[in-house]
């Protein structure tokens, strides 16, 4: 409600037209504590949930669970050198930059499209999609399997629940939960029926998802991470930020050790709205919630586990002489910097 009370305009029906659902998992058991399907408001009847109801285009915030995570189980590593240019037939970045030959870890830092979209080639759609189905996406169907769905364009798109509980896979070490809000089923004199026994299957590989947390903190400590401007004071945090290339959809996913929160904004009936993002209105929703939860639950810094050293041939996603001419102009650069 504070994060888009500059939004006043309601519906003939007096439900707001910006709106915005949250879902919050704790990752020690993997289960939703808690959920906002809307904004507040006395609307007699109206019951939709849009944390769990509505589905939409997720954007970048989709990259590290089809291309990223993926890529990292494929021989790719943060330091693999990648190629950022514009080329025929493939998506733009933000603003029409493009920055070379740089390392993966960045390109993930900047949500460079057109990097996503190279990996996403190379892996092939039907492998990337195939970490969705893993996680029990239900809208995701075989015409997803599409260059498009690197950068979130879906047939029916996804909801908060789903990114939240794929976000929470990454934090719990690749390993899947069903993220049930139902902690048991009684009889009424008491006697248990069933239990959430908090059951995990494997999705991604323990050290590609914490090369992932690792290179998802990035995103809020480098210079150019598009969420620079939402840590969580001394909280070490990882996550995402999406947005639609026509401006209708925000997203921010993202985690701690501790809890893992999805926030999407955006209008019921899809419109263009002016300064959204996924670091402005999701981001700084994402970033006010989290920061109670430290506040009111006394959480004290926890860092996340780290990956184990990668060993052995590393994939290039460009030849040896090229990575190494990079790595140099890395270098010249960061001089340059420090100068």
């Amino acid at each position: 409600n504070d994060g888009l009370n500059g939004f006043t305009a309601k519906s003939k029906k007096k439900i707001y037209n910006t709106q915005g659902a949250g879902v919050c998992i704790d990752n020690e058991t993997g289960s939703v504590v808690a959920i906002v399907g809307g904004r507040s408001q006395s609307v007699t009847g109206y019951t939709l949930n849009r944390a769990f109801q509505s589905y939409r285009q997720p954007g970048s915030s989709i990259k590290p669970l089809v291309v990223y995570t993926p890529a990292l189980e494929n021989g790719y590593t943060a330091d693999t050198v990648v190629d950022d240019h514009k080329f025929e037939g493939g998506p733009s970045n933000t603003g029409d930059t493009y920055h070379g030959r740089i390392k993966m870890r960045e390109a993930v830092e900047r949500s460079l499209n057109t990097v996503a979209w190279q990996i996403f080639e190379k892996l092939t759609p039907k492998v990337g999609i195939s970490y969705l189905y893993k996680m029990d996406f239900s809208n995701i169907v075989k015409s997803d399997e599409t260059q498009a769905a690197s950068l979130g364009g879906l047939t029916n798109g996804v909801s908060p629940l789903e990114m939240a509980k794929a976000y929470a896979t990454l934090e719990n070490d690749g390993a899947y939960r069903d993220p049930s809000c139902i902690t048991r089923i009684t009889t009424s004199d008491g006697t248990k029926i069933w239990e959430n026994e908090h059951e995990e299957s494997v999705v991604y590989s323990q050290d590609a998802a914490r090369q992932m947390t690792d290179i998802l903190q990035g995103v809020f400590t480098s210079s150019w991470g598009t969420a620079r401007s939402l840590k969580l004071g001394s909280m070490p945090c990882a996550g995402k930020t999406g947005t639609t290339n026509d401006y209708k959809d925000g997203w921010f996913c993202g985690y701690t050790p501790y809890y893992t929160t999805a926030i999407w904004v955006g209008n019921d009936t899809p419109v263009r709205i002016n300064g959204l993002q996924g670091a402005s209105y999701p981001g700084h929703i994402w970033q006010n919630f989290m920061l109670k939860v430290i506040e009111n639950e006394k959480l004290k810094p926890k860092d996340f586990a780290k990956p184990v050293k990668v060993t052995g041939k590393i994939k290039e996603d460009i030849s040896d002489e090229d990575e190494k001419e990079a790595e140099k102009e890395l270098e010249e650069q960061k001089d340059d910097q420090q100068n």
